[in-house]
C-alpha cells in the first residue's frame, strides 16, 4: 500500500496536480484554461493550510496564496506550450488535463485534510519534487550512495522477521533494529518511511515504533535533522492507536528539541494541545511546555 507521506504518493500527487496545466499547454488549449486551474490549486491550498479569514492576516495569506497559484498555472501551462513547439502537440479534449488536477487537488485535499501536518508535508512534498529522478532508487539518509539491493535485501529479511514479533515493545523490536542497521546501514531508512502510519487495518504498529527506534540509533537522527526529515516520522505517528507508539514518538520530539531541530521541523504546539486533549495523562502537555519561546517579531 503506498503511503500518503512517502515518496512514491508525493511523486505520483504532483505529477498529476502540475500535470495538467502541462498537457493543456501541450494540447494547444487557450488561456481561458489558467482560470479553471488556478481555482482547482487554490481550493486545494486552501483546504488544507485552512487559512484562518476572521483576520486581516488571513486573507492576506489568502491573497498570496492566489498568487501564487496563478502563477503556478501560467509557468506549467507555459512549459507545456513549449514542449508542444519543441516537439509534436498532442490532441486531448479540454476535459481531459482539467479532469487530472482536479482528481488530484481532491485527494490531496482530503489526503492532507488534517492541517497540524501541512507543514511537514509540504516540506516532504517540495523535497519530493526536487528529487524526481523517475529511478528506482530511492535516496540515502545521510545523502550519500543510493538504496542498493543488498539494502532492499536486508530490508526484506527485516520486514520478514518483524512479521513473527507478537509485542510492540522495544525490547522484542530493537534487535532487529539492530540488524537491520548492520547489515544495510541509515539508507535502511528511505525504506522505512515508506509505510508508517498507514490507516486502519493495513496499520502495523510494530512496523511504526521500528521507524522510531531506528530513528534513535546514533548518528541517524542528526542526518535527518540535517537533510529536514527529522519530524516527519514522529508528527504523524504522535496519534497512533498503539500507545507505545505515542511514546516513542515523543522521545523523538523530545531528542529533537535535545539536537536542536529547527522549529519549521518540530510539531506545532498546537498540534500537541490537541494530542493532549485527546490523549490526556500521557505527556504531551508536558512536551509543549519544553519548546524554545518564539522569537518576537
Amino acid at each position: 500500500m503506498i503511503n500518503r507521506y512517502g515518496r512514491t504518493w508525493l511523486t505520483l500527487f504532483a505529477i498529476a496536480l502540475y500535470g495538467g496545466p502541462v498537457l493543456a499547454g501541450f494540447a494547444g488549449h487557450g488561456w481561458s484554461v489558467l482560470p479553471v486551474f488556478a481555482a482547482l490549486f487554490l481550493l486545494y491550498v486552501v483546504a488544507t493550510r485552512k487559512p484562518d479569514l476572521a483576520t486581516p492576516a488571513g486573507w492576506a495569506g489568502l491573497v498570496g496564496i492566489a498568487v501564487v497559484q496563478v502563477a503556478l498555472v501560467a509557468a506549467t501551462w507555459a512549459i507545456g506550450l513549449v514542449g508542444a513547439q519543441l516537439a509534436a502537440p498532442v490532441v486531448l479534449p479540454i476535459w481531459a488535463p482539467l479532469a487530472m488536477t482536479g482528481v488530484a487537488a481532491g485527494l490531496g485535499a482530503w489526503a492532507w485534510r488534517d492541517a497540524a501536518e501541512m507543514n511537514v508535508m509540504l516540506d516532504s512534498a517540495i523535497r519530493a519534487i526536487e528529487e524526481m529522478d523517475f529511478s528506482e532508487a530511492a535516496p540515502a539518509v545521510d545523502g550519500g550512495p543510493q538504496v542498493t539491493a543488498d539494502v532492499r535485501s536486508a530490508f526484506e529479511r527485516f520486514e520478514a522477521a518483524l512479521a513473527d514479533v507478537e509485542a510492540v515493545s522495544a525490547p522484542e523490536i530493537d534487535p532487529l533494529v539492530r540488524q537491520l542497521a548492520s547489515e544495510a546501514g541509515p539508507e535502511a531508512f528511505a525504506l522505512l518511511v515508506e509505510d508508517v502510519g498507514l490507516p486502519g487495518d493495513a496499520c502495523n504498529p510494530a512496523f511504526d515504533l521500528a521507524a522510531l527506534r531506528f530513528m534513535a540509533l546514533p548518528g541517524v537522527l542528526d542526518a535527518l535533522i540535517a537533510r529536514g526529515d527529522a519530524g516527519l516520522v514522529p508528527t504523524i505517528l504522535l496519534d497512533a492507536r498503539e500507545p507505545a507508539v505515542r511514546a516513542e514518538a515523543r522521545a523523538r520530539v523530545a531528542d529533537m528539541l535535545k539536537a536542536g531541530a529547527p522549529a519549521d521541523q518540530m510539531p506545532s504546539r498546537e498540534w500537541l494541545r490537541d494530542l493532549s486533549n485527546r490523549f490526556p495523562g500521557e505527556g504531551f502537555e508536558t512536551l509543549g511546555a519544553t519548546y524554545p519561546e518564539p522569537a518576537e517579531a
